[in-house]
């Protein structure tokens, strides 16, 4: 209920707060001097103190201009050293080349130089596919010291990532044999209840 309340006097505050506004603007604005904002009551008292200790030295500094000041004032200079901005052309021209830039191999552009202690895509498939052709020869101890990777790296490379094999499933034929059913040529009758199931009558399986 409270807040229904806040809410409906806000609603009615808020034309009387909007009542001449721009001109309460204007005539703020027209003054030649802003009030200043009121000091903390500590910073006013020791003003005060101040001025009643000292009423001589704050009259003469608040009505007197030094001019001594006003003159090295005029003497500064603020001057820029920056080279002036000259606006780039926005106009861009079309390239000269038109071909359609084909596609990466792998994905992704390849960089020109490789970090030493680290793998390509295309190093990493090479030490792979030299390990699958000789085991022996290009042993994990072997490959790290050609590519510069630490013997671990090349031993994980080994045991953890393999390229892909197609494996072409065999051409065999299976014959599939349909199993019997029974089929029902005739239901017996009332009659034939008492006669054995033989001929037309009987299951076939």
């Amino acid at each position: 209920m409270g807040n229904i309340a806040i809410k409906a006097s806000r609603k009615l505050m808020r034309p009387l707060k909007n009542f001449a506004v721009e001109a309460r603007a204007e005539r703020v604005l027209a003054k030649e001097k802003p009030t200043p904002a009121p000091w903390h009551p500590t910073t006013q008292k020791r003003i005060d103190e101040l001025i009643k200790s000292n009423p001589d030295l704050i009259d003469g500094q608040l009505a007197k201009k030094d001019e001594l000041l006003g003159n090295r004032l005029k003497q500064i200079y603020v001057t820029s050293r920056d080279k002036p901005i000259i606006p780039k052309n926005i106009e861009k021209t079309l390239p000269a080349e038109r071909n359609n830039v084909e596609s990466p191999e792998f994905g992704y552009q390849e960089p020109a130089r490789i970090t030493k202690g680290k793998l390509s895509i295309r190093q990493a498939l090479l030490l792979i596919g030299k390990h699958h052709q000789d085991p022996v020869i290009h042993n994990a101890v072997s490959l790290a010291n050609e590519y510069t990777i630490h013997p671990r790296v090349s031993e994980n490379i080994l045991k953890y990532f393999k390229t892909f094999e197609y494996y072409q499933p065999p051409k065999v034929k299976t014959h599939i044999q349909a199993k019997d059913y029974i089929t029902f040529k005739s239901l017996p009758t009332a009659q034939d209840k008492d006669k054995p199931l033989l001929g037309e009558n009987s299951l076939k399986s």
